[in-house]
């Protein structure tokens, strides 16, 4: 087995446990489901899993091979992050200049010239 389909599989089986978690029930009973996402890199898999209900993130790095496994990169609340109308932004619109485009589309059906890059 190439140490890509290593990765991969425990990749996989890092997200499989842990969607294992996420099918558990809170004490209200309410059903909490985590967002998984998985990129392969050079020589590993990352592992990003968000809470909802929480609002936290954690990052892991599977790697392959007789000492590779499971480990944990960072975690961090988003709750604030995600109140964050701008950072780093580099769209071609603000969120301002699009919703000038929305309501002048559904408006008329007609877009307003171009205004240019916002310039993040």
């Amino acid at each position: 087995m190439t140490a890509r389909a290593t990765t991969l599989l425990a990749a996989l089986l890092a997200a499989l446990l842990l969607l294992g978690f996420a099918g558990r029930s809170t004490p209200e009973g309410a059903d909490r489901g985590l967002l998984i996402h998985s990129t392969i890199g050079g020589a590993s898999a990352f592992l990003f899993v968000v809470d909802p209900q929480t609002r936290n993130l954690a990052a892991y790095e599977a790697t392959p091979g007789e000492n590779g496994g499971l480990r944990l990169l960072g975690a961090r609340k988003i709750e604030h992050d995600l109140e964050l109308k701008k950072y780093r932004d580099l769209s071609a619109y603000s969120a301002e200049e699009l919703g000038k485009l929305k309501g002048a589309i559904d408006g008329d059906g007609k877009a307003p010239p171009e205004t240019g890059r916002s310039g993040g």
